[in-house]
């Protein structure tokens, strides 16, 4: 790693996360989740975490691992690809984090998804990597996308005309792209996003008994 290592990055990133703790040992416990013996090994004996932990403490520190730990550039916790699943471990947001998608500040991840993406769905999408899921409690359209769905989404898909995307605006909700290309609400209106309003495509919607891929 570069002079701007670990111990540095996770020592600026717990002072954004938890400016009210000065005690850089309390606040990087506090984050970490791991014992005030192991935060002591990282500051001042030049340990690192065990690549076994470093994806769940990058996603805690709201930073992709490779960024804490390696010598990338800033990124959000961003869809991993597990070899030895062979699936994808997709970070899980809530609501109010969609709008920290677009931003350069820590995005503190509490859980992932393992899902299998398949080649006919990655074709259609730039970068797996910027998948991410959430439940739809909130934003759900009945009949078809219900409270307790699991929408996974990706913000280089293409747009499937006749699917579904999120909305994120001053309210965020659920739309459905027509074959004409009209974005319509659940209450079937009609609406004109502006220039600073998002549309993440819904690439897989996930209930309890069934899993709806976008065509």
């Amino acid at each position: 790693m570069s002079d701007y290592d670990f111990k540095t990055k996770a020592i600026t990133i717990a002072h954004k996360l938890l400016p009210e703790l000065q005690n850089k040992e309390d606040s990087i416990t506090e984050i970490s989740g791991e014992k005030k013996s192991t935060i002591k090994n990282w500051l001042y004996a030049n340990k690192r975490p065990p690549m076994g932990k470093r994806l769940t403490i990058a996603d805690r520190f709201g930073v992709d691992a490779n960024y804490l730990f390696e010598d990338a550039v800033f990124n959000l916790p961003i869809t991993q690809f597990d070899e030895s699943l062979k699936c994808y471990l997709v970070p899980k947001l809530a609501l109010s984090q969609l709008t920290c998608l677009e931003q350069t500040e820590p995005m503190p991840v509490a859980e992932r998804t393992i899902i299998s993406l398949s080649p006919e769905l990655l074709e259609h999408l730039e970068s797996y990597q910027k998948t991410y899921c959430l439940v739809a409690s909130g934003i759900h359209y009945e009949p078809f996308i219900t409270a307790g769905d699991t929408l996974f989404f990706n913000s280089t898909a293409k747009h499937f005309k006749s699917n579904f995307c999120i909305l994120v605006s001053d309210e965020t909700q659920i739309v459905r792209m027509q074959q004409d290309g009209a974005i319509v609400s659940k209450d079937g209106d009609i609406i004109q996003p502006r220039k600073s309003d998002t549309l993440l495509p819904i690439i897989i919607t996930m209930s309890s008994s069934y899993v709806t891929y976008a065509q």
